[in-house]
């Protein structure tokens, strides 16, 4: 289910486009639908962090969700240059609606740094990414 069907229209409060593919930014998450044949790796990750920092300020506190309606490929290492550069995520979704895409899933929760959840249902994850957010703002909030 791409995100323009999930009827969350009045949700989104901004999209971003790339030549990656379409970034919808919420509250508190972000939904990532990457274009066919994409190799993603760390310059297009940039695009969305730079995109994220413009919307959300710099502090953010959001989950990112990848919806993989498309096939594309991830380089997971470069997920070790994003962490290197201190940015932080409440967590991370992955809605993928293929075997493949699940092994895939998995090869990269060894290389993130944040709290992972695979999901076959976008609904379901944007439910997690909700709640996520919550718990670790509260957390944050009882911590100063």
């Amino acid at each position: 289910m791409r995100i323009k069907d999930a009827n969350l229209n009045e949700e989104v409060q901004d999209i971003h486009l790339s030549e990656y593919g379409y970034y919808y930014f919420f509250k508190d998450f972000i939904v990532a639908e990457i274009n066919q044949g994409v190799s993603y790796n760390w310059e297009a990750a940039k695009d969305v962090i730079e995109a994220a920092y413009k919307h959300y300020g710099n502090d953010i506190s959001v989950c990112y969700i990848t919806n993989r309606v498309n096939k594309y490929s991830v380089n997971p290492a470069d997920w070790l240059k994003f962490f290197k550069q201190e940015h932080s995520l409440n967590g991370y979704a992955i809605v993928s609606y293929t075997e493949r895409s699940w092994i895939n899933a998995t090869l990269e929760k060894l290389f993130l740094n944040t709290k992972v959840e695979h999901f076959t249902d976008l609904k379901q994850a944007i439910k997690w990414a909700k709640k996520r957010n919550l718990k670790v703002n509260s957390e944050k909030a009882l911590a100063k």
